[in-house]
């Protein structure tokens, strides 16, 4: 006999098998301006994501009446999200560091800090899309980020050390105006 606590669950019961959402499941496509070359297998390079706080909190306004307070919704602080991705780096057979030579491309188009140019944003700004999928590869959400600019540095090194045998890795921060989110 099971436990009631098992026999009343609706979530796992036979016919009602709901999955877990899972922070592993996901897929990133990075789809850089115009005019920047797209780093072959970025895709495989990603790490992490985080930032994908779309929703904003909203404070609460308050009103005085005599001895009684109203409150109302007011507006959220920022619209715009900023999302970070964490990349390993390689180098490929010509000994480039592709990925990084790829953000330092797109970064050069906002901002060139070797000739102080600087670019106008429609050639700068790129897209983030954010795919997560349960384990059988069906996706149940899509978050597409646009009009995104890089915002952090691009630190290729800040660090060398010969204790360490980690593998270099490279962490870039996108300011993102608009998204657009579809749920299955």
């Amino acid at each position: 006999m099971a436990l009631p606590h098992y026999s009343n669950d609706q979530t796992s019961r036979s016919g009602r098998q709901f999955e877990p959402v899972q922070a592993n499941l996901f897929e990133v496509t990075v789809l850089p301006p115009a005019g920047v070359s797209d780093a072959p297998l970025m895709l495989q390079h990603i790490n992490s994501i985080s930032g994908l706080e779309l929703y904003k909190e909203v404070a609460a306004v308050e009103q005085k009446y005599k001895f009684s307070t109203r409150s109302f919704a007011g507006m959220p602080d920022s619209t715009s999200t900023d999302v970070t991705i964490n990349f390993s780096l390689n180098l490929n057979d010509a000994n480039q560091a592709y990925l990084y030579k790829t953000m330092r491309q797109w970064y050069n188009n906002q901002y060139d800090p070797q000739t102080g140019a600087m670019g106008l944003k429609k050639d700068y700004v790129g897209t983030i899309v954010v795919v997560q999928f349960n384990r059988a590869g069906d996706i149940y959400r899509t978050v597409t980020l646009e009009d995104c600019f890089i915002t952090s540095g691009l630190a290729f090194t800040t660090e060398l050390n010969y204790e360490t045998t980690e593998a270099q890795s490279l962490e870039v921060t996108w300011r993102c105006d608009t998204f657009k989110e579809v749920l299955a």
